[in-house]
């Protein structure tokens, strides 16, 4: 199954409002790490201090960011129509979402897999099913700082294990995915 793991960072939690300054995807196939896009973004603008330091992005990073338009551009001719993969699918695509249609008139009409609802399903007694939580259940190490790249190599990890669970039930294509766990 081939799917593109994506995270975003922004500035706030309402795509209308905030910005995306970093985006982050891996293209998997075959289970394995295929290719990667990964940009900051130059929002040209000062960020609030708690994205500083949830992030460790800083001003100056952005600075070497890409135009916004010119990234989407990139991601959107990255992840093409291969199925999308996030930890809580509904964060990270209203954001693109919103931002594409803003820069480019266009929205995502990939199909979608939610490894948040994943972990929901398959492993319903976690106390959070926050992306830090089910990496400890799983004992996958996290970084401290929340950055795209780092977030979408721990989802791509959670996705492995989940992967081999739900291959023990007998579901191992995209289609019966989507019919086990829809993501929105």
């Amino acid at each position: 199954m081939e799917v593109v793991i994506v995270d975003t960072e922004t500035t706030g939690l309402d795509p209308q409002k905030g910005e995306i300054i970093e985006i982050a995807a891996f293209r998997i196939k075959k289970g394995e790490i295929d290719d990667v896009f990964t940009s900051l973004i130059n929002i040209h603008q000062a960020l609030p201090p708690e994205i500083i330091r949830l992030t460790g992005i800083t001003d100056d990073m952005l600075l070497d960011g890409g135009e916004k338009r010119q990234v989407l551009e990139q991601f959107n001719e990255f992840i093409k129509d291969t199925p999308l993969m996030a930890h809580n699918v509904e964060f990270d695509i209203p954001f693109l979402n919103f931002h594409l249609n803003q820069q480019h008139r266009i929205f995502l009409n990939n199909q979608l897999i939610c490894t948040l609802r994943l972990s929901r399903k398959l492993l319903p007694n976690l106390a959070s099913h926050r992306l830090a939580k089910v990496a400890e259940y799983f004992q996958i190490p996290t970084p401290v700082t929340h950055r795209a790249t780092g977030d979408v190599e721990i989802t791509y990890q959670i996705w492995q294990r989940m992967a081999e669970m739900l291959e023990k039930d007998g579901i191992s294509t995209l289609e019966a995915l989507v019919k086990y766990c829809p993501a929105m």
